[in-house]
């Protein structure tokens, strides 16, 4: 599958990342097809676990890659195709999520997997242009970080998580090449092979759907109906949302994994126009990574209930450009988005 620099078996390599293109070539040359995988009751079942074991969080035993590591690819791959048949996007963003946090754990604790040149070809599967930064130079930038990898200013774009820490401005770039430390490069393959799983339900509409018609999804139905869609309540002045926290909450909706800013931000916004902490964690509900434990703290610690007892504003217009969760790029004429309401009754009045 990889011969530079992974020291794994090829099945190994497909069970551990089971979403790589690479590896969905490698299970169907092996006579892995949908039509076979479909008459083997025990995958089925497996397939049916593994999808519980993503909604739940539940850790993936490393060792089943060693034990198994053919048939384990293959479950989690109609583990996917089975998140999708539910019809429920949270489901599906949730599993999506919890298998690139499962690649990321690999990725760095696997023994075979940690030489840099066996990660810069996974990122070739997923797409992404990179390379050791010593090609690129020797300079004091590069000293600075223990094993810098550069990363194509186009693949890093693509690719970046949205959160003001990953803005391409915060990095080195030299001659088109960001630079960054292996974590980083690691969280950046995250989220491309977050974006490869769904690409995968995309492309592969067919299958999808003839999972959905051979497979009994009832073993799924209780823990499937913790995922409702999310409603919001009208909560602005004027019945008018701010674009940019409505765009927000358009994402919450759909199960998007919005960024740190922006959890803040929609926090922040709701307490002030009087929404309560169990109102807001709800509507977190929906994001991939949602943990309630975690969620309700951060929402009290915003509200001022926990930690330093000191509540936080609403982050000005600005502040929500300079984030990248401006939508109109300050076109709305206020300078905070508190006043957006009011100044509609205003307008209209």
């Amino acid at each position: 599958m990889y011969n530079v620099g992974c020291d794994l078996s090829t099945g190994e390599l497909s069970c551990y990342f089971p979403f790589l293109n690479k590896s969905s070539m490698y299970l169907a040359k092996r006579g892995y097809l949908l039509d076979v995988v479909l008459s083997d009751k025990q995958i089925i079942s497996k397939s049916i676990e593994r999808v519980k074991a993503a909604l739940i969080r539940q850790s993936i035993n490393k060792r089943v890659c060693i034990d198994e590591p053919e048939q384990n690819a293959v479950v989690a791959r109609l583990a996917l195709y089975i998140a999708a048949a539910t019809r429920n996007r949270q489901v599906l963003r949730k599993f999506a999520d919890f298998e690139s946090k499962q690649f990321t754990e690999f990725l760095r604790k696997v023994p075979g997997l940690q030489d840099p040149m066996c990660k810069i070809e996974i990122a070739k599967d997923l797409g992404i242009v990179a390379k050791d930064a010593r090609e690129i130079t020797s300079g004091v930038v590069v000293a600075v970080f223990k094993t810098p990898i550069a990363v194509r200013w186009s693949s890093y774009l693509k690719y970046a998580p949205q959160d003001p820490r990953w803005a391409m401005i915060n990095r080195p770039v030299i001659r088109g090449w960001v630079i960054m430390p292996l974590d980083d490069f690691e969280r950046l393959l995250e989220e491309a092979y977050e974006e490869n799983i769904l690409k995968i339900v995309e492309s592969n509409e067919l299958a999808v759907g003839k999972v959905a018609s051979e497979v009994d999804l009832s073993p799924l139905e209780e823990i499937i109906k913790k995922f409702k869609p999310v409603t919001t309540q009208t909560y602005t002045r004027g019945g008018k949302e701010p674009p940019c926290m409505k765009a927000i909450l358009d994402a919450l909706k759909t199960g998007e994994n919005i960024s740190h800013t922006a959890r803040f931000a929609i926090a922040a916004y709701l307490l002030k126009r009087g929404w309560d902490v169990e109102q807001i964690v709800d509507i977190f509900k929906s994001a991939p990574d949602f943990d309630e434990k975690i969620t309700r703290y951060q929402v009290q610690h915003i509200a001022g209930q926990v930690g330093g007892r000191k509540g936080y504003s609403v982050p000005n217009c600005e502040t929500m450009n300079t984030w990248g969760l401006c939508t109109t790029n300050l076109g709305c004429g206020i300078k905070n988005p508190l006043q957006y309401g009011i100044q509609t009754v205003k307008k209209s009045s």
